[in-house]
């Protein structure tokens, strides 16, 4: 699939370099041309996909009453093409970095439930301090939300399904289902926390409407893999008008999208990598 998709994308840019530059281009030679490309790309996506990169970030506030080390990671898609090899490795990265909480921003599962407890059980070594939650997002939905819940739970996450709960009276942390799970607005989650204490709202996808989110002091989201492989990686960019990864500080408001643990589809990532993020939380004096 993804060599089928790269071949296509260089013949045509090939064929039009052709027609504008030279037009008895031999076709043999732009077939051979764009399979070199097409497979030395794809033997580079994979290794790509297969390296786990950490990404950090610190954010500092007056509302921060201790200083906390936040790990967040989504779209891990642990199924046929995320094995629990893989899995295993990043529950080891994530331990490494010591995380007091972790969080995991949806899209977690991407199989069929048989098996599906052999492919995360690794994500029971992950032990934070102030535990681990997590968020549904719309490949949970599509292999069954209850199912998906229970196993995630079962590795020992708190699943956050449009609440909010408050971490040893210092730190919120809210969650909303994906929008295809639920119609809720991101303020009516809001709603349900302290807002005198610093608020971490989790959510799947980077979709934030009448600047809702913008009223949490950090949204953390996934969904989009930064567009996973080019040429993917410039629709995410135009669908999301440039907000389909990093970070972002909107009035004092801070916004992190992953480009995400795993993959989706073929295992490749061109001009895109695999993420997980370390979001230092320090006090503001």
């Amino acid at each position: 699939m993804g060599f089928l998709i790269l071949f296509v994308v260089f013949s045509v840019a090939l064929l039009l370099f052709g027609i504008v530059y030279k037009p008895f281009l031999d076709r043999q030679i732009n077939f051979t041309i764009a399979c070199i490309i097409s497979l030395s790309l794809i033997g580079f996506g994979y290794i790509n996909a297969q390296k786990l990169h950490i990404r950090t970030i610190t954010i500092k506030s007056k509302k921060i009453q201790k200083n906390t080390r936040v790990v967040f990671f989504s779209d891990l898609h642990a199924g046929l093409m995320i094995n629990d090899r893989y899995v295993d490795k990043a529950s080891k990265t994530i331990n490494d970095l010591k995380p007091d909480l972790v969080i995991a921003g949806g899209d977690i599962i991407d199989s069929s439930i048989d098996g599906m407890e052999k492919s995360i059980e690794p994500l029971k070594k992950i032990k934070p301090i102030y535990g681990k939650y997590a968020v549904l997002g719309n490949h949970e939905f599509y292999r069954g939300i209850n199912k998906c819940q229970t196993h995630l739970e079962n590795v020992g996450f708190i699943v956050l399904r449009n609440n909010c709960v408050k971490i040893n009276g210092f730190l919120n942390i809210a969650g909303i289902d994906d929008t295809t799970i639920t119609n809720k607005k991101d303020r009516e989650i809001l709603s349900k926390c302290d807002k005198n204490t610093f608020i971490i709202f989790a959510k799947h996808r980077p979709l934030i409407e009448n600047n809702d989110s913008y009223l949490f002091d950090l949204t953390v989201c996934g969904h989009t893999h930064a567009g996973q492989m080019f040429p993917f990686t410039l629709l995410t960019k135009a669908y999301y008008r440039n907000r389909d990864f990093g970070y972002f500080n909107i009035n004092g408001s801070h916004l992190i999208i992953s480009s995400g643990a795993g993959t989706w589809g073929p295992p490749f990532r061109i001009f895109s990598s695999s993420e997980i993020v370390l979001v230092n939380l320090e006090k503001l004096n």
